[in-house]
């Protein structure tokens, strides 16, 4: 089960790699495509100021497991890579 859902992490944070990658490269570097990356960047540093208090209260309050603690850290990440990829896209349509 743990390793489906790593599987399942790993390819929707590369997706989301991806589409960050591909923009960078080919939008990113005239006006547009750096506001569009200064909004998403905004979004992922929300995520990521919610994962860091979100561990930091997992572990001082409910002692998880070396396990629990690599899950939610891998499924947190893969939630900051796909809210940058989404972030990417709606924003494109926006601007």
């Amino acid at each position: 089960m743990m390793i489906a859902i790593y599987l399942i992490c790993i390819l929707l944070a590369a997706y989301g790699i991806g589409v960050y990658i591909n923009f960078t490269v080919s939008e990113g570097k005239d006006e547009r495509g750096k506001a569009i990356l200064a909004k998403v960047a905004q979004v992922a540093f929300v995520f990521i100021c919610l994962g860091f208090s979100f561990h930091l209260i997992f572990i001082e309050f409910f002692s998880p497991t070396v396990e629990q603690v690599r899950t939610s850290m891998t499924l947190w990440m893969c939630l900051v890579f796909v809210s940058n990829a989404i972030s990417i896209i709606i924003q494109r349509k926006k601007m």
